[in-house]
């Protein structure tokens, strides 16, 4: 490093942790430890900077930083808040000739002159600043063992003309070692102003289903979805092949392993409903085939209804796919590896179900018969529509796999439940009888 250089990272040492993290991040399990450690900086403006900082674990952590300099030389730095203008100086980073500079890869889909900066509050793993009202930046917190599927997931989008997502602008990703993986520090994509997950508009939906009687607006949140993914995986057609005997064989593996853990982790009567029905769930996951040859393609990878927006305009109602960080629990590699269509089909119809029983627990008003088949009715149309949206790539899907997949899915909703959000085990708990009553996949 050269002496600024030095200072630069005396400075980021000295701020300490609590102040290089988002503020919904300073709190809670998966703290960096130790004291950080500037490993690499790439410039996007004057007195603005993104850092890659290491903690004592090794762990990289993406910092957008304000720097500045007094007329002693001495450098101070603080994590660049919305209004700093350090996501305006990315998406304008987007549209250099110069794509790499050093360590860093920098990728551009789109790009427009866009100013201003706002944060977004809701909930969220990262921190997302949207820009100028056009585009949004998402500072991811932790730069993981590379690859992230998002950029080349998107790159295949892009490529294949696919309309279903918010546009995506551009990504920067930075590589640890000369060979190694880039790991993604920034990903910017179209803002989708009014835009509204399907945590919040299909349970919406099936509730007024449920409450008017209407089964065709319950199989309008079905259709509308499954046509929107089938038009994601025939994008996706030109990546698919054939599926080897090992793989097949892991996905069996895979499922037991995870009813295997949900045992593990959940008690009281949630474990009860699931040591009861155990049995059946092995039979189901034995019948995974062990046949090789199942066409297997680039998929989401951690696909259900909250992935999809809806935004209603003058211009009438459009959804969009969103998300494409693959099964957060699973290492880099394998959320790139290719998968059955049937995993991403069999999450968003078990999503559907989820999405009822939410709507049962919070309105006991209620008749839970109409909420329950209303998530049913919901959940039939999506695979309904997904079959038929396939078209010439109809070979894609797998009937075999749909329902070990959605047993597969309750049980890590009972293992998510048991490690991190307790009270969300009212779902596992009335989804798995309910699947395992079903005579249809």
């Amino acid at each position: 490093m050269t002496a600024p250089d030095q200072l630069f990272a005396a400075a980021v040492a000295a701020t300490g942790w609590p102040a290089l993290l988002p503020a919904h991040r300073r709190d809670g399990s998966e703290q960096p430890t130790g004291r950080p450690s500037c490993v690499d900086a790439l410039a996007l403006d004057d007195g603005l900077v993104l850092a890659v900082v290491a903690d004592g674990r090794e762990r990289t952590y993406p910092v957008p930083l304000v720097v500045r300099r007094d007329g002693t030389g001495g450098v101070e730095v603080r994590r660049a808040e919305p209004g700093d203008g350090a996501a305006e100086a990315l998406v304008a980073r987007l549209a250099a000739d110069r794509r790499d500079e050093g360590a860093f890869q920098v990728s551009r889909w789109h790009h427009r002159e866009v100013t201003g900066e706002r944060g977004i509050t809701v909930d969220q793993t990262n921190e997302s600043v949207v820009v100028g009202e056009r585009a949004i930046v998402k500072w991811l917190v932790v730069a993981d063992e590379g690859p992230h599927p998002a950029p080349t997931m998107l790159t295949a989008l892009v490529q294949a003309g696919f309309g279903g997502t918010p546009r995506p602008w551009g990504a920067v990703e930075w590589r640890s070692a000369r060979g190694s993986a880039p790991r993604l520090l920034a990903l910017a994509v179209e803002h989708l102003p009014g835009a509204v997950d399907g945590w919040t508009w299909a349970v919406a939906d099936l509730r007024a289903a449920a409450a008017g009687g209407d089964p065709g607006r319950a199989a309008e949140v079905g259709r509308r979805t499954g046509e929107l993914v089938a038009s994601f995986h025939a994008a996706l057609a030109g990546t698919a092949r054939p599926a080897t005997a090992a793989e097949v064989a892991g996905w069996r593996t895979r499922a037991h392993v995870d009813l295997d853990r949900a045992l593990e982790v959940t008690n009281g009567a949630a474990r009860d409903v699931l040591a009861a029905m155990a049995a059946s769930v092995r039979r189901a996951f034995d019948s995974v085939p062990v046949d090789a040859g199942t066409p297997v393609l680039r998929v989401h990878g951690d696909l259900h209804v909250g992935q999809v927006l809806r935004m209603d305009t003058d211009r009438g109602t459009s959804y969009s796919l969103t998300d494409f960080d693959g099964n957060p629990v699973l290492p880099a590699a394998e959320r790139l590896r290719e998968q059955p269509a049937a995993l991403d089909a069999a999450g968003m119809a078990q999503s559907l179900v989820h999405a009822a029983l939410v709507v049962r627990r919070h309105h006991s008003d209620l008749d839970g018969g109409a909420v329950e088949r209303a998530g049913e009715l919901a959940a039939a149309s999506f695979l309904d529509a997904f079959r038929v949206g396939l078209g010439e790539h109809a070979d894609l899907l797998d009937e075999r796999l749909l329902r070990p997949f959605r047993l597969q899915q309750v049980c890590r909703e009972f293992i998510y439940a048991a490690t991190h959000l307790p009270r969300w085990s009212y779902v596992p708990e009335a989804a798995l009888p309910m699947l395992l009553r079903e005579d249809r996949p």
